[in-house]
C-alpha cells in the first residue's frame, strides 16, 4: 500500500498514522463534505473518520 504524505514526511504505519490523526482529520472533514465525490463516498469517509475519531493507543498494540 503506497503511505500517504502529511507534510516532509510521508505516513510509515498504523502508529505514524494515529500520531498524525489530529492534524490531519481537518482536512479529511473537508474533504468528506467535497461535491465533487459521490454521496456514498462522502458517507462512506464521514463513517471512517468516526471510526478513526474512536481508535487509541489500546487499540494499536500488536
Amino acid at each position: 500500500m503506497m503511505p500517504l504524505k502529511k507534510g516532509p514526511e510521508p505516513i510509515t504505519d498504523l502508529l505514524d498514522f494515529y500520531d498524525r490523526w489530529p492534524s490531519l482529520r481537518g482536512s479529511m472533514h473537508a474533504l468528506s463534505e467535497d461535491s465533487s465525490l459521490s454521496e456514498e463516498e462522502r458517507e462512506t469517509l464521514s463513517w471512517l473518520i468516526l471510526l478513526a475519531d474512536r481508535v487509541g493507543p489500546a487499540d494499536l498494540r500488536d
